[in-house]
């Protein structure tokens, strides 16, 4: 987590805001940012998504998994458990696999599949790895 919070630091300077003004024109609250740039724990998918949307950056990007802003075009973000489906589909990968190789309870992959609950940004991360594709295209954003 720490290139996020790397990241977001040098996305802030950019922008010439501080940490309250992030707060305020994210509608993260102010503890949860001051927790990510101190690296105590991982942006929820909705703080990750508000900061994406903040910042129109991809998602690979804020996670510090590439070095410079995408040249594609980046779309809304699909709902989590949709787009799921539709990777784990397209690489042929079934919930036992899933289970198995990842590891990920299936419990916890059932809500995910079910739009039950949302996995954090760090979580994010380690799917878009099983899955073999960038966060941006597990999300959506890239199509």
């Amino acid at each position: 987590m720490s290139k996020l919070s790397i990241r977001l630091k040098e996305l802030m300077e950019e922008k010439a805001i501080n940490q309250l003004e992030l707060a305020a024109l994210s509608g993260i609250d102010n503890s949860s940012i001051s927790d990510f740039l101190l690296e105590k724990h991982a942006p929820s998918y909705h703080a990750f998504i508000k900061l994406l949307s903040h910042f129109n950056c991809s998602a690979d990007y804020l996670l510090g998994l590439t070095e410079l802003h995408t040249d594609q075009v980046l779309h809304p973000v699909l709902p989590f458990h949709e787009r799921l489906r539709a990777v784990m589909k397209e690489q042929k990968i079934t919930h036992e696999k899933m289970i198995k190789t990842m590891p990920v309870s299936s419990s916890v992959l059932y809500k995910w599949v079910s739009g039950k609950s949302l996995p954090n940004a760090d979580t994010l991360v380690r799917i878009s790895k099983f899955l073999e594709c960038s966060v941006d295209y597990l999300i959506g954003r890239v199509r």
